[in-house]
């Protein structure tokens, strides 16, 4: 190559494609009509960072599951395999916004299942939505957050922008103040920008998030890489009560060389089990993208499953 894309403030990268080669970064000429298809009326993110920057997630994910959308036999073969037990999926949604994804039969929304923050350019979403049968007639929903070079997840954007509550999320004052008391400042906004939506409440009556615990920490838990993992997770225990699924789950996929960042070396992952009951941390799991390519070396059936796994380790493969 001798041309290279550029951002959306012009600066130029050796990872970015022009937009007349977006193609190339997608293993197969459906996968790339896929995912242009699914940007069609849907807040799935920013279409030329998909198509163009090469170290992306979301592409990534996308060369993932748009395949397995394509090739349902080989999808139902990965997910039993994940979930070790026979599952059938019935519905893979990349980019699943919540009270967005209305057509999977059975699996009918019945209650608002978003956690109360979606907007025309924001809200808690997921990289991925499996909705699947087993045992014949059960039905189960799992949520997955798909990470490549991420160095963190996301973080509180009220303990990042607004100096003034800092002392307060740092201290064991941080719920009275803050969610109990509900203080605001001069303007009358929550400082507290998670009291606008439903989380604290959603917190509050979990089965999978411990409310107590949380409400007794020594610091607000949630002012950094944990906030994002307590924002899925409930959104999936929302989707499940909804869609009355008779289990759930909230997944993260990523590359095992990025544990140290991501991860912080397993202290992220260590300090979320911290406040999660029993059951949230039968439901919440980490799964390599390392694990995920060798489970697939041991599924894949024709020559055209073959060479989409050969392509997708070539791009991807860390280790």
């Amino acid at each position: 190559m001798k041309k290279f894309g550029a951002t959306s403030k012009g600066n130029q990268y050796k990872h970015w494609l022009t937009e007349e080669e977006a193609h190339f970064n997608f293993i197969t000429p459906d996968i790339h009509t896929g995912t242009l298809a699914r940007f069609e009326n849907h807040k799935a993110g920013d279409l030329k960072r998909i198509l163009t920057n090469t170290a992306a997630s979301q592409p990534f994910c996308f060369n993932l599951i748009i395949f397995l959308q394509q090739h349902s036999e080989l999808a139902d073969k990965l997910f039993s395999n994940l979930l070790d037990k026979q599952v059938k999926v019935i519905h893979l949604e990349p980019e699943f916004t919540p009270n967005e994804c209305n057509s999977v039969i059975r699996f009918e929304r019945t209650t608002d299942e978003s956690i109360g923050d979606q907007g025309n350019k924001r809200g808690t979403d997921s990289d991925i939505a499996v909705f699947y049968t087993y045992d014949n007639d059960k039905k189960g929903v799992l949520l997955i957050e798909f990470k490549f070079i991420e160095a963190e997840f996301s973080v509180c954007s009220s303990y990042a922008d607004k100096k003034q509550i800092k002392a307060t999320c740092d201290s064991a004052n941080y719920f009275l103040d803050m969610i109990t008391n509900k203080k605001t400042d001069e303007a009358k906004n929550f400082l507290c920008g998670y009291n606008r939506y439903f989380n604290w409440q959603l917190t509050a009556k979990s089965k999978v998030i411990d409310g107590e615990k949380v409400k007794s920490m020594l610091t607000c838990p949630f002012r950094f890489g944990l906030n994002q993992l307590w924002r899925n997770m409930m959104l999936a225990e929302q989707v499940a009560l909804s869609r009355h699924c008779d289990e759930f789950g909230f997944w993260v996929f990523s590359p095992s060389e990025n544990d140290n960042y991501l991860w912080k070396k397993g202290e992220t992952e260590r300090q979320f089990r911290e406040i999660l009951t029993q059951q949230g941390n039968n439901h919440f799991k980490k799964v390599h993208l390392e694990n995920i390519f060798d489970k697939l070396h041991d599924i894949v059936s024709d020559e055209q499953e073959n060479t989409w796994l050969t392509d997708m380790e070539t791009k991807y493969r860390i280790s």
